[in-house]
């Protein structure tokens, strides 16, 4: 009898513990999980003069899951993403909005996200798995239908008001690869990527964001920013800003950078404000071999610098490059605003005789709709002209959709 009741105890105090296991699975898991929706439609037309244009028009799908956690401690991520084909022409690819496959384009489909995360206490928290960042050194583009992606381990956390962050990371999936790919030196051999790094504001609004990466005898890289808004007015602001980055190789050559690769790369700008106007002036210097951002393979890691528009980055041998930008927010049409920007850039080493020289307009203009929330549209203009590379005469169309399913 006292048996019997002691199983029957076991028993009961068993279905109570799987009942308080699931009440936290579903109070923490799905109850405090959210989904959303965002749709692209895209439209890509680059004009390369003397040769065939690359075009397409695409529909870009993300679908993001972002569950709550487990006992206040574990959850899960994930990001569908899909690049329709609506139009792609055979022999007009490069895009970046289709897969290309040979002369013709395609559409595809990938996980772009999924990760576990854990809390490791109230201000740090683990992530593993395929991931989206941003992060200076290592981050991921999205300019086309869907953003690429790296599989990484990623901790942050904050400390007396600093944000700090370390990153893992042994492969990448640009924008248009089903798959990630890990990478790989001249050799062929595997090699991964760690980086480290953390900003901290102070109470003056003076900010400092630093990091550095390192891929153990292949590639070692640094950088530095600074940025200080001071408001002179309710309508009158400056903000100066500074970006450095330094690389070199260490050890085996890259198939964008020799094993002697030595680069530094500086911006300076200068922003003033005046009610919804912007007036900014930028300059941007190499010194070294060209900057090539980046830890290779399928990593589509991009600068953070003001002379990295539309579709240069001014990041040559020896460059210097200005820029002076114009930034406008309409009051008598709630939602549209409009941008226009000049750079040029010159002294760049070449072989052939001669410094090489550059330079790229853009306009760009964006209305987010009033009576439609989540729904805008941006067009983006570019023209290039550069002895380093083909002319190109571009536009691009987003129609851009967001919807929070949950």
């Amino acid at each position: 009898m006292i048996i019997k009741t002691s199983i029957i105890s076991s028993a009961i105090l068993a279905a109570m513990s799987l009942q308080v296991q699931a009440a936290d699975l579903s109070g923490g898991f799905f109850a405090d999980s959210k989904a959303d929706l965002n749709l692209r439609s895209y439209y890509f037309n680059r004009d390369k003069i003397g040769q065939s244009d690359a075009k397409a028009l695409s529909q870009g799908v993300r679908l993001n899951f972002e569950s709550g956690y487990i006992n206040n401690v574990i959850g899960f991520d994930a990001s569908l993403f899909s690049s329709l084909k609506l139009n792609g022409e055979q022999g007009h690819g490069g895009t970046g909005l289709l897969r290309s496959d040979g002369d013709s384009q395609k559409s595809y489909t990938k996980i772009g996200q999924a990760y576990i995360k854990a809390k490791l206490g109230e201000n740090s928290e683990l992530k593993a798995g395929r991931i989206v960042l941003n992060t200076p050194l290592l981050n991921d583009s999205d300019s086309r239908s869907t953003p690429s992606s790296t599989q990484a381990v990623v901790a942050t956390t904050q400390i007396q008001g600093a944000d700090l962050y370390a990153i893992w990371s042994d492969r990448g999936s640009s924008k248009t690869n089903q798959s990630f790919d890990k990478y790989t030196d001249s050799n062929g051999d595997d090699y991964d990527v760690k980086v480290i790094g953390g900003g901290y504001t102070f109470g003056n609004d003076l900010s400092v964001s630093v990091a550095h990466g390192q891929a153990d005898d292949v590639l070692q890289q640094s950088y530095i920013n600074l940025g200080f808004p001071y408001q002179i007015s309710d309508k009158v602001a400056v903000k100066f800003d500074v970006h450095y980055y330094t690389a070199e190789s260490d050890g085996m050559a890259l198939g964008h950078v020799s094993s002697d690769y030595d680069s530094d790369l500086y911006n300076l700008a200068a922003q003033f404000s005046y009610d919804t106007s912007k007036l900014t002036f930028s300059y941007q210097e190499v010194s070294g071999d060209a900057y090539q951002l980046g830890w290779g393979g399928d990593d589509e890691t991009g600068f953070s610098t003001w002379n990295s528009v539309q579709r240069l980055d001014f990041n040559r041998e020896d460059e210097r490059s200005w820029q002076v930008r114009f930034d406008h927010k309409f009051q008598d049409i709630k939602g549209l605003s409009f941008m226009t920007r000049y750079t040029r850039g010159d002294n760049i080493k070449r072989a052939q005789a001669g410094d090489g020289s550059e330079w790229e307009r853009n306009v760009e203009l964006k209305y987010a709709f009033q009576d439609i929330d989540g729904l805008s549209l941006r067009w983006r203009n570019s023209t290039v002209r550069s002895s380093e590379t083909v002319d190109t005469n571009e536009n691009r169309l987003m129609l851009n959709y967001s919807y929070a399913i949950k």
